[in-house]
């Protein structure tokens, strides 16, 4: 998604200024909105990355095989039948990892597993495929403990390249290692739907890459066409785009409870979630968009010479400035719960083991996003112009912050992902309000027969804080996990609204009220006189 938004900084402003140039607005919008409904139909045929039959090995005070699986409470295999002493021996082929706390015996008596595991992996002149090291285990199924997420196996002996090694283990080492084994009860819970390798080496990833890469980029360009269009249609009432922009939350809302619940149905009796339905609706979807652009009376732009000197002089202004930094902070903010979100509500259904909970996941996914639509959203978008006149635009822009921060600390604070439900009615504060701002706001301050150009820049400081967002959001919640990534942004969300309100105490901002760019220039030049 980094590299999304990357793609969506150069494509943003850059169709603003073809648009504004060619008055080509209804063919672009029009052909990008076909292309995003092929594209998105497309996903379903990118190939799947390969399972794999994979273990952890794990080293502290004795050696132990890991079996990591969802099921393994529901599973009434027998593994652990006191009947069966059956020795199994195993072949496992583990990545190069060394040990994390333990000194290599400078002595040729090697003592435990941990001297032999770094002597063999570590000799730069053992060659083996994709540096990996050959383990033969042998274990007893009844030796294995059953945890709520895994099984726990105790090794009654371990070779490594033919020489037996030692069972004691003073070190602390953990890998993945890929099994083959003999039982086939054994291989069918190793059997793990997620690859654990180098995904840049698939051929499958890189499928996936560009598909995505297309649909963005068409995404991306009919947004930023989107909502000039809106504004047009409006014409000097922009900061009623609440109120067209809330068909979107209701189409958004609707649909995404009605596509969660689908999946979820059809995933019945399944392994893996089937999303068909998701991409088959896409071609309905995409024929209405059509027959609806098609019908749309777009207004194109006229040619002026001096507006590139007009958009030019907005950046010279402390007040826009401001307005920019503010637009990347709460793009970025809202990335955060975008990318996000749904991850942290799979961890708190992990976390509490309620596999009913699972089963309906995805429709509580849905509820969520239709709760953050037609509780939030529609209500904020259209009254978004009343609330709009009657505080300013500068003091919704706190407003909007200060709702973000409130918002991520609540996630850190329950333990049922049910309550997402009810916190999600925030989105119409935080997001229906900050876009409605961020529209009209763009609208009066926009120099004659550039709002397209002024939008697609408005896209690009949108783009930084998605790229910023994906990345720095993406590194916290895999080094520091959902709560403490959330709460961190809790409270950057709560310090830029601080900022903010300092920012109008200090004149450093501008409510431009109802004037228009022209207004406010010629008005500051009568001023200087």
């Amino acid at each position: 998604m980094t590299v999304m938004s990357m793609i969506s900084m150069i494509m943003a402003p850059l169709a603003g200024v073809i648009v504004d140039r060619f008055r080509v607005k209804k063919t672009l919008f029009f052909t990008m909105t076909l292309l995003m409904g092929v594209f998105s139909f497309s996903f379903m045929f990118v190939p799947k990355v390969p399972l794999e039959m994979g273990v952890e090995m794990k080293c502290e005070s004795e050696i132990i095989m890991i079996v990591h699986s969802d099921t393994a409470q529901q599973n009434t295999s027998s593994f652990n039948d006191e009947n069966n002493d059956e020795l199994i021996t195993c072949k496992l082929t583990c990545q190069n990892t060394k040990s994390y706390d333990h000194k290599i015996n400078t002595t040729n008596n090697r003592s435990d597993f941990c001297d032999h595991w770094t002597k063999t992996t570590c000799n730069s002149d053992i060659e083996s495929i994709n540096d990996r090291s050959r383990i033969d285990v042998t274990l007893k199924l009844k030796d294995m403990e059953r945890t709520e997420s895994s099984y726990v196996f105790y090794l009654s002996s371990v070779q490594m390249n033919g020489t037996e090694i030692p069972l004691k283990c003073q070190c602390g080492l953990k890998t993945f290692c890929h099994i083959s084994c003999p039982n086939k009860d054994m291989m069918r819970i190793a059997t793990v739907p997620a690859y654990r390798g180098n995904v840049l080496n698939l051929y499958q990833f890189w499928i996936f890459f560009m598909t995505v890469s297309a649909f963005w980029t068409c995404v991306i360009i009919a947004v930023t066409l989107q909502n000039p269009i809106c504004l047009d249609i409006l014409e000097d009432k922009p900061e009623d785009y609440g109120k067209q922009k809330c068909w979107s939350s209701f189409g958004w809302g609707g649909f995404s409870i009605f596509i969660g619940w689908l999946v979820d149905r059809f995933s019945v009796g399944k392994k893996e979630k089937d999303y068909s339905p998701v991409f088959y609706s896409c071609i309905l979807l995409t024929i209405c968009n059509l027959f609806v652009i098609n019908k749309l009376k777009v207004t194109e732009t006229k040619k002026s010479k001096e507006k590139w000197k007009s958009v030019y002089g907005l950046f010279t202004k402390h007040y826009v400035i401001v307005f920019y930094i503010w637009v990347a902070t709460n793009s970025f903010l809202h990335t955060i719960i975008t990318h996000f979100l749904f991850w942290y509500m799979e961890d708190l259904v992990s976390a509490n083991n309620d596999h009913d909970q699972r089963a309906w996941l995805k429709t509580l996914q849905g509820l969520a996003q239709g709760i953050q639509c037609f509780g939030g959203e529609i209500p904020f978008f259209f009254w978004s112009g009343w609330i709009i006149r009657k505080m300013g635009h500068i003091n919704c822009m706190a407003i909007v912050l200060g709702a973000m921060a409130i918002r991520m600390y609540l996630y850190t604070v329950i333990w049922n992902p049910a309550w997402i439900i009810a916190i999600e009615l925030l989105n119409g504060v935080s997001y229906a309000l900050g876009l409605s701002v961020k529209m009209s706001y763009a609208k009066i301050m926009s120099p004659e027969d550039s709002t397209n150009t002024i939008i697609g820049i408005i896209a690009l400081f949108d783009c930084i804080g998605d790229s910023l967002g994906s990345l720095l959001g993406g590194y916290l919640f895999y080094s520091y996990g959902g709560v403490w990534s959330f709460r961190f942004f809790a409270y950057g969300s709560a310090l830029m609204c601080l900022l903010n309100i300092l920012s109008n105490r200090f004149g450093l901002t501008k409510d431009l009220k109802n004037c228009n760019f022209v207004a406010v220039s010629t008005t500051e030049n009568n001023q200087k006189q």
